[in-house]
């Protein structure tokens, strides 16, 4: 639960490189940290693995290396239920690659937490990722900024809005947030104002997504979309150029991330509108 100051309780789960589970020796090589009440889960693993050679020169190193972008695929793949995923992990992670049991600690902003646990547990070379990098750690920052604007707990901003009800049964799909400002002269025109988080980088078949279902939703009401990135592509950027056209054809806006804060003002002004109309 969270504090007057905001401090909020996290679990850590060291990842552990297990060689040879009958000698019950392993190395430290990477640090999951859970916030359940941010919705938040996130992974550093060492990009050093000069000790892994020492501890295991027969170590499969382009297996490690590839250990970061596997678990933040993973838990892109199960952030509706990061909870169960993490118990899933704990039953079936192969001997060779093991979670410990978590540990408890507060913190105020998980994200900035999780380096510090890193150095202080493992002590060696992170792996360079982006300061936003995966879908996860965009959305923690959208999070952040709707709580700068005191808005995050509003009942008017709805969070996790299933697509289902908006397209048609069956659709898994939801969105991070929503929203309906109220019809006035001169003010919001009340439709249906949705937002979702997304690198240009890495979801360029979650931007597929976003353009088909908006086509859905749109079919049956009025109704906007912000995709918050993490930067607008710069210049001879093919990837996140390619992702930007497929939500600009789509009519998706899009938000980067340094101006976050001024969107967030943006909603709140749109919901505070609403409570004063």
């Amino acid at each position: 639960m969270a504090d007057n100051d905001g401090i909020r309780a996290c679990s850590y789960f060291l990842v552990r490189y297990v060689p040879c589970a009958e000698r019950e020796e392993f190395l430290n090589i990477g640090v999951l940290l859970h916030s359940p009440e941010e919705q938040f889960l996130d992974c550093l693993f060492t990009g050093d693995f000069r000790r892994v050679k020492r501890f295991h020169p027969q170590a499969d190193l382009k297996f490690l290396r590839d250990l970061q972008s596997h678990f933040e695929k993973e838990i892109q793949q199960h952030e509706d239920d990061l909870g169960g995923f993490i118990a899933e992990m704990e039953r079936s992670l192969s001997s060779i690659i093991q979670l410990a049991p978590g540990r408890p600690i507060l913190a105020a902003e998980p994200q900035v937490q999780l380096p510090r646990i890193f150095e202080r547990l493992i002590g060696e070379r992170q792996t360079i990722i982006p300061a936003a990098g995966t879908r996860m750690r965009i959305k923690k920052q959208l999070v952040d900024a709707l709580r700068r604007a005191h808005i995050y707990d509003d009942q008017r901003l709805e969070r996790g809005i299933p697509a289902a009800p908006l397209t048609h049964p069956g659709d898994p799909f939801h969105f991070d947030f929503g929203y309906r400002p109220l019809v006035a002269s001169g003010k919001p025109n009340g439709h249906l104002k949705l937002i979702h988080a997304l690198s240009l980088h890495r979801d360029h078949e979650l931007a597929s997504v976003l353009s088909t279902t908006m086509g859905y939703v749109r079919a049956r009401q009025p109704a906007e979309l912000t995709a918050v990135i993490d930067a607008h592509p710069q210049r001879g950027d093919k990837a996140a150029t390619h992702c930007f056209q497929i939500l600009k054809d789509a009519q998706i806006g899009t938000q980067a991330i340094e101006d976050l804060d001024s969107f967030a003002r943006g909603i709140r002004n749109e919901l505070s509108f609403q409570a004063n109309a």
